[in-house]
Order: structure tokens, then sequence, then C-alpha cells
């Protein structure tokens, strides 16, 4: 399995050959808990609904007891009337966090890769240190490796580019991030991946 690589200018470089079982075999069912669970935890879980208790106003009977025809209501706060509480709604009372092991974790990670794989959505990028240039420059790179604006693109690197990140800081729908931080929602989330040898070796935890 080979990715295309580029330099900073868009210049087309010797591809990068990787086995095709580094990633192992896709787990569909492991790579949707772990993002439920990303998805999950990066939610405050503060919301809160008014309970019929809570709800404000008048607490006279909405109808005499009998010769209505009606059920036996006595206030019109109950949850089946509109306007009136929730039952079973959140209460604002925070849980804990869901918690995804390790290994779990890094299955999905792959199975994410592997997925982007498939889709010929990873490509790689060389220089990024040494990368000068400014907003007008990297909006063409995107454009040549990854179809940007048309994708959405996560760039992926081992170590801190400064001036990579700044020439990206305006741009929509361009996210970077470092190799150690990177997890499965990270990948799913975009269209194109765009990383280092370094961030990739990272990510596999082999020297690629």
């Amino acid at each position: 399995m080979n990715i295309k690589v580029y330099d900073t200018k868009g210049k087309e470089l010797e591809t990068w050959k990787i086995e095709d079982t580094l990633f192992g075999a896709k787990n569909d069912a492991i790579l949707s808990q772990a993002v439920r669970i990303y998805i999950s935890n990066s939610h405050q879980k503060t919301h809160k609904v008014l309970t019929r208790g809570e709800v404000n106003g008048s607490t006279k009977k909405i109808f005499r007891q009998k010769g209505t025809g009606n059920a036996r209501h006595g206030a019109k706060y109950a949850p089946i009337f509109v306007g009136g509480g929730i039952a079973h709604g959140p209460t604002g009372v925070r849980p804990e966090n869901m918690i995804l092991p390790k290994a779990m974790r890094r299955r999905a990670l792959a199975s994410a890769m592997q997925s982007k794989m498939a889709d010929n959505a990873i490509v790689g990028i060389s220089g990024v240190k040494k990368f000068s240039g400014k907003t007008a420059s990297m909006v063409e790179l995107l454009s040549k490796l990854a179809s940007h604006p048309k994708n959405k693109v996560l760039i992926v690197t081992d170590a801190a580019a400064s001036s990579l990140y700044q020439s990206i800081g305006n741009l929509q729908g361009v996210t970077m991030k470092r190799a150690a931080l990177v997890n499965a929602l990270d990948l799913v989330s975009v269209d194109s991946l765009i990383l280092t040898k370094k961030a990739l070796s990272t990510i596999t935890g082999r020297s690629i």
C-alpha cells in the first residue's frame, strides 16, 4: 500500500510504502463505540428541564372533579399537558464520563486509519518545519492535496509547527493536531488526512 507524499510547495515526492496489514482489519463496532464515547464525554451534560413540581404558575384545579366527563386532574402542570413539567428528563446532575480502555482506543484509531486508507484519503507531507508560507500558499496547497474547501482536512504533525499552524488559522474546515493527541473521532470527522512521516510512525507505533 502506498501513500502519496508532497512537499509544502505541492511537489510530489517518493511515496511511502506501508504494509497492507499495518492497521489490521477494520472494526466498525469498536469504532462506533469509541466515537459515541468521545462525543458523549465532550458534552457538559448540565442541561436540565423542569418537573411538574418546579413549573411556576397557578395551582388552581383546572376543572371541577365531577360532571365534565374528563379525567380527575388537579393541576395543569402534569407532563401530559402543554406547558407542563417534563417527566424523566435530564436533571442537571453531571454523570461521570465514560471510559474507553487503552486497547480499545488504539483499535478504534487503527480502524479509523484503515477506513481512511481504503478511501485514499491519506496524504503525506514533508518539510513542515521549514514552511514559511502564508495563508494564500496554504490554500493553494490544500486545494491540491485534499480538495479543500470542498473537503474538511486534518493536518497531523509529530512536533510543533508554528508557521504551518498560523497559516491555517483563518481557514474554515481545516484543523491541526499533534499525533499523540489524535483519536478516532478526529479522523471520522474529516474527509482528508494530511500527516508527516513521524506523525504516521507515532500513530502506528512503528517506524515507517
